[in-house]
């Protein structure tokens, strides 16, 4: 009996230390004990590690389990208090993202301040401009505290920061971004002219954009929203046509990565803005009783646009001119 005693003895204690290790891994996998602390990083609203890389870290952490404030305000009191470590510019940047994330642009705006007057040369001109066209998109779609805002509020603050990103990094890699953002500004107060004249310009200065085939589809939208003259809409949407062939082939090539499917839905809707066009001035010689001039253009729209639903619309227009 002792023996079987101690041996019952013996497997309660492996079972106990068994279940202590579980217990330990669960503890381990879950971020809840990063998040109060556990005794791993000081506590206090104001508290930081011994060292830059401690609080880096901490930070780090803190934005890895989506406590997204929290990061950016350990970021910025890393920033603060280690003004002379090699970390200290990128925990700025890391902060304002991380207020981005949170929805604060306000704080958001201030950290990238903060970034402008302590550096005269960031050394992360890249993430800096990220987080500006990242923002500056988050004002105009009204995400976050941009929701609070009237939309010429928000129009005022996005042209802003667009605005910001060309003077500061006129080259750079979010420039073409900060371009289509003024396009998307001036779409916003209905200034169809304006953004065609940002969108095209996009296109001239950066070809190889990645943003090349949302400008086109901009464009195209631009056009079938405005009201010039037919002969300028007609002239301007068969360049744009142009545009976008040219780089469905070179997409097709495989010479540049752009979407296919986007440029060929951008086509669609310009060859349909195109009938539609055609369309309207038949309509307006049929009711001022123009019939042979309507009856041509009718059939222009049979012969070129097949497929459309303009198309339709012509030949029964011209089947009921034909009963009279």
């Amino acid at each position: 009996m002792p023996r079987n005693r101690f041996a019952l003895n013996a497997f309660a204690a492996l079972f106990s230390l068994g279940a202590l290790g579980v217990l330990s891994c669960l503890r381990a996998e879950d971020d809840l004990g990063d998040w109060a602390s556990e005794g791993k990083w000081p506590r206090g609203p104001n508290a930081v590690e011994s060292t830059p890389a401690r609080q880096f870290e901490k930070a780090r952490r803190q934005e890895e389990i989506g406590d997204v404030r929290q990061a950016a305000e350990s970021y910025r009191r890393m920033a603060d208090v280690y003004t002379e470590s090699d970390k200290a510019e990128e925990a700025l940047i890391r902060s304002a993202k991380n207020f981005l994330s949170a929805g604060d642009f306000t704080r958001c705006r201030e950290e990238l301040n903060e970034l402008r007057r302590r550096y005269s040369q960031p050394r992360y001109l890249d993430a800096y401009g990220e987080v500006q066209a990242a923002l500056g998109r988050g004002f105009l779609e009204g995400k976050g505290e941009g929701g609070t805002y009237t939309l010429p509020s928000r129009i005022r603050k996005a042209r802003r920061v667009y605005e910001e990103i060309l003077n500061d990094d006129p080259e750079g890699r979010w420039a073409d971004d900060a371009i289509m953002g003024l396009g998307r500004c001036f779409e916003a107060e209905d200034k169809f002219d304006d953004a065609i004249k940002e969108y095209k310009k996009l296109l001239d200065k950066y070809s190889s954009s990645e943003l090349r085939a949302e400008a086109e589809g901009r464009i195209a939208y631009c056009i079938t929203k405005r009201h010039p003259t037919p002969e300028y809409t007609e002239s301007e949407s068969e360049e744009a046509h142009e545009r976008i062939l040219s780089a469905l082939r070179e997409a097709k090539s495989g010479a540049t990565a752009l979407d296919e499917v986007a440029l060929e839905e951008n086509r669609q809707l310009l060859v349909d803005r195109q009938a539609e066009k055609l369309y309207d001035q038949a309509v307006f010689y049929q009711k001022n009783q123009h019939y042979r001039a309507a009856e041509i253009y009718f059939e222009l729209i049979k012969k070129h646009y097949p497929n459309s639903k303009w198309s339709e619309k012509a030949d029964e227009a011209l089947r009921g001119m034909r009963k009279r």
